[in-house]
């Protein structure tokens, strides 16, 4: 640590010491170090009586209420402050009776708004749902809830998850805190704008083809894809049940370790989970590098990158290799059926999950009788918007293909090449953040290209796959923007690259908070 993060740091620390007692605190906090301390840092200090959790709950209440909204970042749809003040009290109690729910007690954060939450409306980022109220919380939320974590709302998102710029026609676009012309990414944008802007300790997104890593790439925060079945589903507003996983977007490597730990676990109401609990990540974060195998596949992923992401990922490959890793070029076949292999299989399966989802509301739903409500982009994908002619749905012998010969091919290619490498390195988005209104095309190496595609070029095979994959903060662009590494490993592994993350993170420490 170098004197100037101590001094943050310290700074930081004393203003919540300064909750404790009152007076000008709240003040203190809201306008201090909120988007600079981490959940753990914040977990600490709270178990150490320094701050009380209603009293960090309210600063970050204060904070969304002077820069988030329709004219600010916007990360919100919902802020649930009165329930969120109401439970920051009842953990006091708890915490006062000598009793810790566990390493996240009293941490609020936020979550994205496809995510179930009883009593609290859950949009999908969708103009239908708007004032639809769920019984039943997500097991995910349920699982946060228990582990002492308070909710303070939900985020703001692309509508159904279905694109990449979090530019929502119904609540207003997220934007990019670094700089409010820009995207944040998505489809889980506002989770990652609203962790950088220090409006919650973490937060809680949903990816099926980046749209956890994409955002955290774009918003300087940390964003992790566990392996698919990792993280139960039950309560989830589907995309696609082949592909779709829930992961935490935080400020450090640490906060995502302990998220994922309170998040995994069976769930009744997802086949796909994992039966027995997930182990503690955060023991072997610290063994550093020495021994490590980094695979660099440059085919595809090296390949029409930015100058700044091209410069920055290749810096992140010689600190890796300063801190004792071994770099081994790998080469990866097959990945160019990726995106049109997980197109298809996402299409067929996200109008069946959306049509599930909406009978909850509304017994006789139809993507077509519900497809005028639905904004121009998501009503382009579904074959709606006006003037043209409605798509034709893919193929069912195209899903399957896709499913049964295809899919295997991309797992095949990303097992062999973790087969002697402990994990990969890439680009998390072959750019930095693109801006507002870009969400056709983009520039890139001097030409236009698809903005959907390029963003998600280098997440999307790894989602087809199913395999886990960690974006961390890699630098700046030479306009000030976040840029993110992506480490991939193996089913099951997320500890593994955890640890790797960890390592050149500590080294680096790129992090730094927006000026709002």
């Amino acid at each position: 640590m170098d004197r100037r993060e101590f001094l943050q740091v310290t700074a930081a620390g004393g203003a919540l010491i300064l909750a404790g007692t009152g007076s000008r605190a709240e003040a203190a906090v809201a306008e201090g170090d909120l988007a600079t301390l981490g959940a753990a840092q914040l977990a600490k200090r709270i178990r150490d009586r320094q701050v009380s959790i209603k009293e960090l709950t309210q600063a970050y209440l204060d904070r969304i209420a002077k820069f988030d909204g329709r004219n600010g970042i916007n990360a919100f749809i919902t802020v649930d402050r009165e329930r969120a003040l109401k439970e920051a009290e009842r953990l006091d109690g708890v915490l006062r009776q000598g009793r810790v729910l566990g390493p996240l007690h009293g941490i609020p954060i936020a979550f994205k708004d496809n995510l179930d939450t009883a009593g609290l409306r859950t949009t999908g980022g969708s103009k239908i749902l708007e004032k639809w109220v769920p019984k039943e919380d997500a097991q995910v939320v349920w699982r946060l809830r228990q582990a002492g974590c308070v909710v303070l709302g939900k985020t703001n998102m692309h509508e159904f998850a279905f694109g990449i710029t979090t530019n929502n026609p119904h609540y207003g676009p997220t934007r990019n805190p670094y700089d409010r012309t820009r995207i944040p990414g998505g489809s889980s944008g506002g989770s990652g704008a609203a962790v950088a802007s220090g409006f919650c300790a973490a937060a809680v997104g949903t990816d099926t083809g980046g749209s956890v890593r994409i955002p955290a790439a774009l918003c300087g925060a940390v964003g992790l894809k566990p392996t698919l079945g990792r993280v139960g589903r039950g309560g989830m507003m589907y995309l696609s049940t082949t592909r779709d996983v829930i992961g935490p977007i935080a400020r450090t490597v640490e906060d995502a370790a302990l998220l994922l730990r309170a998040m995994a676990g069976p769930d009744p109401r997802d086949m796909d989970a994992e039966a027995e609990s997930a182990p503690n990540y955060t023991r072997g974060l610290a063994r550093g590098l020495k021994g490590v195998r980094i695979g660099v596949p440059r085919k595809y992923f090296y390949e029409e990158n930015h100058p700044d992401v091209q410069r920055l990922t290749e810096q992140a490959l010689k600190e890796m290799q300063r801190l004792g890793a071994t770099l081994v070029d790998v080469e990866m076949k097959n990945l160019d059926i990726a995106l049109p292999t997980g197109f298809a299989i996402v299409l067929p399966e996200a109008i069946y999950a959306m049509e599930a989802y909406l009978k909850q509301m509304d017994p006789q739903a139809t993507i077509d009788k519900y497809l005028p409500q639905f904004g121009p982009d998501v009503q382009g994908i579904l074959g709606g918007q006006k003037g043209t002619e409605k798509a034709k749905p893919i193929p069912g012998y195209a899903y399957i293909e896709a499913m049964n010969a295809n899919r295997p091919k991309i797992q095949a290619a990303f097992k062999e090449a973790l087969a002697k490498v402990d994990a990969l390195v890439t680009p998390t988005t072959p750019l930095p953040a693109a801006k507002i209104g870009e969400d056709a095309e983009v520039e890139l190496l001097g030409k236009k290209v698809n903005t959907f595609f390029t963003f998600i070029k280098d997440c999307d095979p790894v989602s087809v796959a199913g395999y886990p994959a960690l974006s961390v903060p890699a630098g700046w662009s030479g306009e000030g923007l976040p840029v993110g590494i992506q480490i991939v490993g193996r089913p099951w592994e997320e500890g593994r690259i955890l640890r790797i993350g960890y390592a050149y993170e500590q080294a680096t420490n790129w992090r730094k908070p927006p000026k709002l």
